[in-house]
């Protein structure tokens, strides 16, 4: 009964993000669409395979680009008390992405800074605020690579 239980909670975590990238185009800057599904599926399978299982998207997916060596930013707002998991994901050109959570303030949160293609962070935010993720693209063997980030809550 439990694997059932875990499974139907799987499921319906993949089945919502997947609704989410699926009625969100804005979020998504980059333009390729091979590319983009590439990292939305990835986004799918990280968030489970992370240890989020029953966690469910709190911020739209966000999929863009970057060059090998370069950053970006966006921002998001959390609520204390929450259990919140941030993922990165990169496409198959990508060979290490890297994510930091910082604080309004400028204080660094947390981080994944391992050398993989899937960073992932768990947070608990003590207060309400408005958060940024930095996003590092710290090997891209292409001229450029997708990433998605993606949000979730319990």
């Amino acid at each position: 009964m439990k694997l059932k239980t875990k499974l139907f909670g799987t499921i319906a975590v993949i089945s919502s993000i997947f609704c989410s990238l699926l009625m969100t185009p804005a979020v998504v800057r980059a333009n390729n669409d091979e590319y983009v599904n590439e990292v939305g599926i990835q986004l799918m399978k990280a968030i489970v395979n992370a240890g989020f299982g029953g966690y469910s998207p709190t911020h739209e997916p966000h999929i863009d680009t970057l060059y090998h060596d370069s950053s970006d930013y966006i921002t998001i707002n959390l609520r204390a008390g929450k259990s919140y998991g941030i993922v990165g994901v990169c496409d198959r050109d990508c060979q290490d992405l890297d994510i930091a959570l910082y604080d309004d303030r400028g204080n660094l949160i947390a981080s994944d800074l391992q050398d993989d293609d899937i960073p992932t962070i768990g947070i608990t935010p003590y207060r309400n605020g408005t958060y940024r993720v930095r996003i590092d693209m710290a090997n891209c063997d292409s001229n450029v690579c997708y990433y998605g980030i993606g949000v979730f809550g319990q």
